[in-house]
């Protein structure tokens, strides 16, 4: 095997080695974090009612496409807050205020996600 190809194949190989530690913060978040429970309780309730619904493939990629935001605001709201906790453990202001600007975003997907469900399903169940 010549050189590049080998320096090639190990490049790949630590590309996708890298993925053990995407794999183990989404484990954490989902482990540690009870608000990940509840967006993963949601969601499965949403797949759910997907199916029930009969809902268009359009609506599926809507609706998994709100999931993955969701869920991906949550864990940079918990690696924000866990960070701004290491950074100063006393009570901060600036601090306060970045950790209730990543809850906002979390909200502010969810509360999103509510009315694109009500606009999807409302027509189904009416």
């Amino acid at each position: 095997m010549a050189k590049s190809e080998q320096k090639k194949l190990s490049g790949i190989e630590k590309h996708f080695g890298s993925y053990k530690y995407s794999v183990r913060g989404v484990w954490l978040a989902f482990y540690y974090e009870h608000n990940m429970r509840y967006h993963l309780a949601a969601a499965i309730g949403v797949v759910l009612v997907n199916y029930l619904l009969k809902i268009s493939r359009t609506e599926w990629v809507i609706t998994l496409i709100l999931i993955g935001l969701a869920w991906m605001a949550e864990v940079f709201n918990t690696a924000l807050e866990k960070l701004a906790d290491r950074v100063n453990q006393h009570p901060d202001p600036l601090i306060g205020q970045a950790k209730d600007l990543a809850s906002g975003a979390v909200f502010i997907i969810c509360l999103f996600a509510v009315i694109c469900a009500l606009i999807i399903y409302l027509p189904y169940l009416l």
